[in-house]
């Protein structure tokens, strides 16, 4: 059981909150449960945050900016565009297997009960939830420049998107069987992704 920081009580119930998602996903997350963590009394986290939902939204955030970090940083060291489009992917599905529960978070819109209070009260800071989708663009689009290939790599890079969270989440749901792991899959498929983006060339 820790104390709640006197200093940034706000950043301690974040904090604590994340423990309790990291180790047992949104179900083990609410308000009395972060209390109960913090050692502080179960009305203390209603004082800074107006709901469960407030809270949800902060870990969500938090997770987008790392998840972008975390492929930017994948991009930036590859030598090529595309090493930088293989490992920017690689990236995208690393982050998933390694934070699972924030993963679900992130994507999972369901799990907040009034999404357009969320929406009202955070205005445009979630837009950094799109930052992550454009460092997968923005490889894309380096990688169909360097190649000299005329493909829409918006829609190019959707198709990317979608195939590595539909095998994420086929893995994260256990739906993902027939003896074949997604170290097996993703191993596969990041051979397969330059590949398939030169596909779908316009010429």
């Amino acid at each position: 059981m820790k104390t709640a920081s006197t200093d940034n009580p706000r950043s301690g119930i974040t904090k604590a909150a994340r423990h309790l998602l990291e180790r047992g996903g949104i179900s083990a997350l609410s308000m009395r449960s972060i209390a109960k963590h913090l050692g502080v009394s179960a009305m203390m986290p209603y004082k800074h945050f107006p709901s469960k939902d407030h809270i949800l939204m902060e870990l969500r955030l938090e997770a987008f900016q790392r998840l972008t970090t975390h492929m930017r940083r994948a991009q930036a060291v590859a030598q090529t565009p595309t090493d930088a489009l293989v490992a920017v992917s690689q990236a995208y599905v690393g982050f998933a297997l390694k934070a699972p529960n924030d993963y679900r978070l992130m994507f999972d819109a369901w799990e907040f009960e009034n999404y357009a209070q969320i929406a009202a009260d955070f205005g445009d800071s979630i837009s950094r939830e799109a930052d992550s989708w454009h460092v997968n663009l923005d490889a894309v689009t380096a990688f169909a420049e360097a190649e000299n290939i005329a493909i829409d790599c918006n829609f190019a890079a959707h198709w990317l998107w979608s195939s590595l969270h539909g095998m994420v989440q086929l893995h994260l749901s256990r739906k993902l069987a027939f003896d074949l792991e997604i170290q097996q899959l993703e191993q596969i498929f990041s051979e397969k992704i330059p590949t398939s983006i030169r596909a779908f060339s316009q010429k």
